[in-house]
């Protein structure tokens, strides 16, 4: 037997190719639909593949009407025509099955992107109704959530916080307080309003550095005004064996200073003054002018409201301090206080207390710290 392949646009014209060329008792073996590239177009077409014995193949002039196809014939051609269509039937079901479900997989994905939108957007707004009760000042909130936008697509409710947290942190300016001995004594002063705990937040100081760091410390008081002031830093001395003296007038500070030169450290204890008493005020800068102040820390009651912080914050500026000190931060019930004052001043946080027990409560300020306190409204 001898095998022939025919290709035509259908498979009617490839199966009268086939009989015109073999006869009509040729044999179809088999069909299959394949593609070809015309140009830049690619059009399918019909190969039949036919067996044939050779002394069977006539010529098409010697046909006879008795040599037509017979019936089985036919039907086996209807039959294979049937197959091919069916075939592409089922190719279409395929591919519309498969868009089908790749819709449906996509309205999914949408819909539960959707739904975590949302649950975002929920989140946000929570998180904004908690800055404010923290009494965090609206310009911050803004920039808080101005980053917090830029970051949309990797927020989750799982991992909000953190992102709260660590926006807070960039904003919170903080700085160290290097305790090192050194050939020159350094100077720091305490100021800031009556009350807030500069006396008791020397004695920290002033014992942290002689106990932890092995520093020679001297201490100088200035507040010769409030009653006990002196007994209380001379008390604090004769017990930690560190030496302290006392200015009365601002021409005394420079002889103290000389006196305690071989220190490493002097720490100078202010007076109380209100800050709407400008002359009072006048008079702290008066004293300290007299010497080489390095580091003058602002000292503030976390307790008080936003508002009378930046008001003495304000004032106090005729000192030129160099960061800001806040006390009694276990006590405040909120602590967005902090971050509005240092963020309009643009002065970092050095320390912060929680007591009075010396020198246990105090410690340095540390931006991811307090961002959590800050957060959270649990003080340190």
């Amino acid at each position: 037997m001898k095998i022939k392949k025919f290709i035509a646009p259908t498979l009617k014209e490839a199966t009268e190719k086939m009989k015109a060329g073999l006869g009509q008792n040729a044999v179809i073996l088999s069909t299959r639909i394949i593609e070809e590239e015309r140009g830049n177009t690619v059009v399918k077409l019909f190969e039949l593949t036919s067996g044939f014995e050779e002394s069977s193949v006539t010529p098409k002039s010697k046909i006879t009407l008795e040599e037509q196809p017979t019936a089985p014939a036919n039907n086996n051609f209807a039959a294979e025509l049937n197959l091919l269509q069916q075939l592409e039937k089922d190719k279409i079901k395929a591919k519309i099955d498969s868009k089908k479900k790749e819709t449906l997989a996509r309205n999914v994905t949408l819909k539960a992107q959707a739904n975590k939108g949302k649950q975002i957007v929920n989140d946000l707004k929570e998180v904004i109704s908690v800055l404010m009760h923290r009494e965090i000042q609206k310009p911050y909130i803004k920039v808080i959530m101005d980053q917090l936008k830029k970051s949309k697509d990797l927020l989750t409710p799982s991992n909000l916080d953190n992102y709260v947290v660590e926006c807070l942190s960039s904003m919170i300016p903080t700085t160290d307080f290097e305790l090192t001995k050194s050939r020159k004594a350094k100077i720091v002063a305490l100021v800031g309003p009556t009350g807030v705990g500069k006396t008791t937040s020397i004695a920290k100081l002033a014992a942290i550095s002689k106990i932890l760091h092995n520093l020679d410390v001297g201490i100088i008081s200035i507040d010769t005004y409030r009653l006990g002031a002196i007994d209380q830093l001379r008390i604090f001395s004769e017990i930690s064996n560190i030496d302290m003296l006392v200015a009365y007038e601002p021409n005394d500070l420079p002889e103290l200073v000389a006196k305690l030169k071989h220190k490493d450290l002097i720490f100078i204890d202010t007076v109380g003054r209100s800050q709407k008493n400008a002359g009072e005020l006048k008079n702290i800068k008066t004293f300290l002018d007299k010497v080489k102040v390095d580091h003058k820390f602002l000292v503030l009651n976390s307790t008080s409201s936003t508002k009378s912080l930046l008001d003495a914050a304000e004032r106090f500026r005729v000192l030129d301090y160099s960061s800001f000190m806040f006390t009694k931060v276990d006590e405040a019930v909120a602590h967005g206080n902090l971050l509005n004052v240092s963020m309009k001043y643009e002065k970092p946080i050095i320390f912060l207390t929680n007591g009075q027990v010396i020198p246990d409560d105090i410690f340095s300020a540390d931006s991811e710290q307090l961002a959590r306190m800050i957060y959270t409204g649990r003080g340190g």
